[in-house]
């Protein structure tokens, strides 16, 4: 089944301190290494000559690209408004930001993920492991969280409330949830913790911080989404992962991304 792989990259990031093989170029070319570049449309925003030259060296093995100028959340608005327009449904499709690096095998794995829930990120974020307070995960309050686990013929999977801005889902999943994806990229960095809570935990992401800051208890949040009766979506990362984001605060455990070119 073919991966459309949508990879947005920009030469205006914010400094952060990332794997030796970890900047834009190493992570395209990985990309390109396991995607294939056929299957790679490339939104270069806010780009200089030097990285518009180099993804350009990939044309000749299919990669497209256009050049735009929105911004972080104006980029990743127009990423999806685009794949919306053009693709089917119930077509696969890959968004990628331009500092993560993946394992062999990742195309593969995404697939049999997306066979059993609605989103999938191969990033398995470190905030599930820590505290809240300590760079962790602001449901990990006084303990972690617990998860369901699922297998594929690849990899097991512990089902979350939120990831990056880096995931896989089918179309469907984008038209569902625009108006939430438009909620959270208002601003000029996108609130994708919000974002995910919102569509894993039916709608209510800014009560959950709310009330956890207050040291509330979760049992009325549960109770709450059982009275609201919405259907929430299932989002799944597998553990060890198959891609990391490549700042060295947050990069996956266990996997020694030093060695994945």
């Amino acid at each position: 089944m073919k991966l459309f792989v949508y990879y947005r990259i920009s030469d205006k990031g914010r400094p952060k301190e990332k794997l030796s093989n970890g900047d834009r170029f190493s992570c395209m070319k990985n990309a390109v290494k396991e995607f294939g570049a056929e299957n790679i449309h490339v939104i270069a925003d806010n780009c200089g000559e030097e990285t518009l030259q180099f993804i350009r060296s990939f044309a000749e093995q299919g990669i497209t690209m256009e050049e735009t100028s929105l911004g972080n959340s104006g980029s990743f608005l127009y990423m999806i408004e685009k794949i919306i327009k053009i693709h089917q449904a119930d077509d696969p499709v890959y968004l990628l930001e331009d500092d993560y690096l993946h394992l062999p095998n990742a195309k593969k794995v995404i697939l049999e993920g997306l066979a059993i829930a609605d989103y999938v990120t191969l990033y398995d974020h470190p905030d599930k492991y820590r505290l809240d307070g300590d760079n962790g995960n602001p449901f990990n309050y006084r303990k972690l969280q617990k998860t369901r686990l699922h297998l594929t013929d690849s990899a097991h999977w512990r089902e979350c409330n939120s990831t990056t801005m880096t995931f896989s889902c089918k179309v469907q999943a984008l038209i569902d949830d625009y108006k939430v994806w438009k909620k959270y990229t208002k601003y000029k960095t996108p609130q994708d913790f919000n974002a995910f809570c919102e569509i894993t935990q039916n709608g209510i992401s800014d009560m959950f911080s709310f009330l956890f800051r207050l040291k509330k208890k979760s049992f009325f949040i549960l109770f709450r989404n059982r009275l609201i009766g919405k259907k929430m979506k299932k989002l799944i990362s597998p553990v060890p992962a198959y891609a990391t984001h490549t700042e060295l605060l947050f990069l996956s455990p266990v996997i020694d991304w030093n060695k994945i070119l």
